[in-house]
């Protein structure tokens, strides 16, 4: 009988234990990715190679739906240009750096492990002869296991001549750490 309490009194203590642990719920989270882009748009990829960047942010929201804040940073590699052949804006033979500051949101769909993600905001956008302020944006999807994530996107920023969007695939890895 005495055995039957114990047992009975720890299982009951393990449940309340893991019970709870399942219910938590962050209220936010902070994570830094860096990231490989492979430019799609023609006029971008006539001028520049593959970018590398970083990228690091956070969220706060409630259950599976959060409000999400990055900055960022992307080199863009230039292509050698020969005579004759055509430029676009920011087609100098320079790199091209971005650095966007955007909102979002983040809305986990299966659990707290995959989840769609769009932001909006404005970038920065200059190489050596020129810099400007752009209207940027990105939608995309990814996955988190433990503190690990893995992101795909697609990402650009808006652009006057042409007109038009310089448009990018991203692939993002890092780090989340829950609130």
């Amino acid at each position: 009988m005495q055995w039957t309490k114990k047992i009975m009194t720890l299982l009951i203590t393990v449940l309340i234990f893991f019970s709870s642990e399942v219910n938590a719920q962050h209220v936010g989270f902070i994570f830094g990715h860096a990231l490989y882009a492979k430019p799609v748009d023609k006029n971008f990829t006539n001028n520049y190679n593959d970018g590398l960047g970083v990228e690091a942010g956070g969220g706060i929201g409630w259950n599976k739906t959060f409000l999400v804040g990055t900055i960022g940073y992307t080199n863009f590699f230039h292509k050698s240009i020969s005579a004759g052949d055509s430029v676009g804006p920011y087609a100098s033979g320079n790199d091209l750096h971005f650095v966007p500051i955007k909102v979002g949101l983040r809305q986990y769909i299966f659990m707290k492990m995959i989840y769609l993600h769009g932001d909006i905001g404005l970038a920065s956008i200059a190489d050596k002869t020129a810099t400007d302020s752009r209207f940027s944006g990105d939608i995309g999807a990814g996955v988190k296991f433990a503190h690990i994530e893995i992101q795909a996107d697609y990402d650009g920023f808006t652009r006057k001549v042409p007109s038009g969007y310089a448009s990018w695939f991203g692939l993002k890895a890092g780090l989340e750490f829950g609130l």
